[in-house]
């Protein structure tokens, strides 16, 4: 009996709570639909209601509908109930005619009173004159039922936000799929190597989320595989390589269908496709001589810029802070410290950098700090004069010179020892005290002294005559040497060919650096940078120039083998896929690529 009170009580609250909540009247439809394509047109209401009226519908058929769903739901956390119901109301309609059109309001009455739902704006576009399959998400299926897999039912297209741009700014590269079939995964895949370009991915979900988009005419389901930022690294017309990706769809084998078919999965294939996305090309413009600041360092962007000291009075020996804050946004990561004109009195160390900046679809933005420690060693009044720093104005596209503040800063005599107050410092010696040590002593001469009888003569000795030989001897062969020196330096083929193993090993050593830190990112692409970088200085050709196209052929004619050309490209090939594989952070993976690549690197030196 007790229960049975308890329970009541629990529902009269709950729908006490439920009465008192806002009420939602929500419209919903597909955004782009083709001509003849019928789908659905919902309406969600989050309480009970009556007379729903729809509006006038313009370019649309109406199907069927209203019909009407409902879901209820009671959930009691910690002893607070919580009720929630929804009722849907969903018609069918059909497009009709191109255009755009906006269904107005719907309205209903809940509790008397009328409430109104949102407007929806659905875009008709053409299409194409496949038959459509009764409602929405079913077309796509059946359109290849039995047929071949055309260009235009599923293809990648590379997106750039911008084409034309500065040095030193930054352009968004979007990768999207378009599909009008039953996409069930992906294969194989090889990305752009973005060469000329440093590059920062952006994070993607790990689900692909399709939306509905109309391109060229047609209607595709369309998804974002990869969003990157690039940074070009040189004035010119830039190259984006085409993507290539391969696609796996389910296709229906027959448009009959039974109940088993379903079942046991018998009447659908899977077929492969290999898709592929056109190159793009950016063109990158030098930054205008007109107007360029000295000390401009190349920083792009949007930036501000705050100066600040720790304190302007203060004992000798003791320290200070001075600190500089970049805000803004551009290629932050360029940024160097700055330099500060401080007293010659002042001991100043090598400024600290603290980065708090992320990569966005504008470029990187957010902060860098440089803190200078600075020790003043004696007493006295100076002044630290206002730094200043340039960088390129991209909204304005001018350049533009950032001012900090002006500090007068008091320094009063530290303590008798010449230790600052809490601390061990040694009290150093004034600069222009120390120009004068040296001067003021003379030490008398120790050690042994070769005496001469008085009347011996120097003049006409072996020793005199080899005084004058000796030094010219050593002036021709000294002469002899630099010209050899600056032969040998100006021949930059052999100069390069000679760093070219130097530059391997640096690489290769970061990369195994990058191992033991399990950074599979980081290791995969110094790899490809010792790869490709011991090609380019060997042969003395723009790492630009160097493409998988025409490195076989490139190395060919320098007599490597073709065995050793195709252990090359294994570790080329196997570094790409690698780096976007989600299983490529195995250590054991990572060893067998670092050595494979430190063989080919070695076989190599010795075949060129």
């Amino acid at each position: 009996m007790r229960s049975l009170f308890l329970l009541l009580v629990l529902f009269i609250a709950g729908g006490a709570r439920l009465a008192a909540q806002d009420v939602s009247f929500t419209a919903s439809a597909p955004n782009v639909v083709e001509v003849g394509e019928q789908f659905r047109l919902s309406y969600s209401l989050n309480k009970e209601g009556e007379e729903l009226r729809l509006p006038a519908l313009q370019g649309f058929e109406l199907l069927a509908g209203p019909s009407m769903s409902t879901s209820m739901s009671t959930t009691i956390i910690n002893g607070k109930m919580s009720s929630n119901s929804e009722y849907i109301y969903t018609y069918v309609l059909e497009a009709s005619a191109e255009g755009e059109y906006t269904i107005a309001p719907a309205t209903i009455k809940v509790d008397g009173k009328e409430i109104k739902s949102n407007s929806v704006t659905i875009k008709v576009v053409k299409g194409s004159a496949r038959p459509q399959q009764g409602q929405q998400g079913g077309g796509a299926e059946e359109a290849g039922a039995g047929t071949s897999i055309k260009k235009d039912d599923i293809f990648l297209r590379l997106e750039v936000n911008r084409k034309s741009l500065y040095v030193g700014e930054s352009v968004v590269a979007t990768l999207k799929i378009y599909t009008r079939v039953g996409l069930s995964q992906f294969g194989r895949s090889k990305f752009s190597p973005f060469d000329g370009f440093l590059a920062e991915e952006l994070s993607t979900p790990q689900n692909i989320e399709f939306r509905r988009e109309a391109y060229n005419g047609q209607v595709y389901d369309v998804g974002v595989l990869r969003e990157t930022v690039l940074f070009p690294q040189h004035a010119g017309t830039l190259t984006i390589e085409p993507f290539e990706l391969e696609c796996i769809v389910r296709q229906r084998l027959s448009r009959s269908r039974s109940f088993f078919d379903d079942f046991f999965d018998s009447n659908y294939r899977n077929v492969r496709v290999m898709t592929k996305s056109d190159p793009v090309n950016v063109t990158v413009k030098s930054l205008p001589e007109e107007g360029k600041p000295l000390g401009f360092n190349g920083t792009v962007g949007k930036l501000s810029m705050t100066t600040s000291i720790s304190a302007d009075s203060l004992k000798a020996n003791d320290a200070l802070t001075y600190k500089i804050v970049f805000k803004g946004t551009g290629n932050l990561k360029l940024i160097d410290a700055p330099k500060i004109n401080f007293p010659p009195d002042f001991e100043v160390y090598d400024p600290k950098a603290v980065n708090d900046v992320r990569t966005t679809s504008d470029g990187t933005t957010g902060t860098v700090t440089f803190e200078y420690l600075v020790i003043p060693r004696f007493a006295g009044d100076y002044t630290v004069p206002a730094v200043r720093y340039s960088y390129f104005d991209t909204s304005s596209k001018t350049y533009k010179t950032l001012s900090g503040k002006e500090y007068d800063i008091h320094v009063e005599k530290g303590r008798e020892d010449g230790t600052a107050s809490g601390a061990t410092a040694v009290q150093s010696f004034k600069k222009e005290d120390v120009k004068m040590l040296g001067e003021d002593i003379r030490y008398i001469k120790t050690g042994d002294s070769r005496l001469k009888e008085k009347g011996v003569h120097y003049y006409g000795t072996p020793a005199y005559w080899l005084s004058f030989l000796v030094p010219f001897v050593l002036f021709v062969v000294g002469m002899f040497l630099n010209r050899q020196r600056i032969k040998a330096n100006a021949d930059l083929v052999r100069v390069k060919s000679k760093t070219a193993n130097k530059m391997a090993q640096k690489r290769l050593r970061a990369a195994a650096a990058a191992m033991k830190a399990s950074n599979s990112e980081s290791f995969y692409e110094e790899v490809l940078k010792a790869m490709w970088g011991y090609v380019s200085y060997k042969l003395n050709i723009a790492a630009s120039n160097l493409k998988r196209d025409n490195i076989s052929e490139i190395l060919t004619k320098r007599g490597v083998e073709p065995a050793l050309i195709q252990n090359f490209m294994e570790v080329l090939d196997n570094c790409e896929f690698a780096r976007y594989a989600p299983d490529s952070g195995k250590n054991e993976e990572m060893d067998k690529v670092y050595k494979n690549s430190l063989e080919v690197i070695t076989k190599l030196d010795k075949a060129i």
